[in-house]
């Protein structure tokens, strides 16, 4: 069974994008296939992924219009068990 966990707050500089990253790379490294999804036009959780958001084609902006399905935008990452759907400025 799938879980979900959200990680949201209205103020910037809060922790958001490195808590993030650090839990979805800990769930993974525990041995669970792992998705982190980037809705932050900034790119950031994209970014420390290390994937370059300014390089994409297809990004969560397609996935949300309906223009492509999200398996066809997820991107694997160093990390064994996660992946990203990432995103750039154009999800504003």
């Amino acid at each position: 069974m799938a879980q979900v966990i959200a990680i949201t707050n209205q103020k910037g500089g809060v922790g958001k994008t490195t808590t993030a990253v650090n839990l979805a790379a800990a769930i993974a490294e525990l041995g669970y296939k792992t998705l982190a999804i980037d809705l932050d036009p900034q790119g950031n959780l994209t970014s420390a992924l290390g994937v370059d958001k300014h390089g994409l084609e297809q990004q969560v902006y397609h996935v949300l219009m309906g223009h492509v399905p999200a398996a066809d935008v997820r991107l694997e990452t160093e990390i064994d068990g996660l992946h990203v759907l990432p995103t750039n400025i154009d999800l504003t």
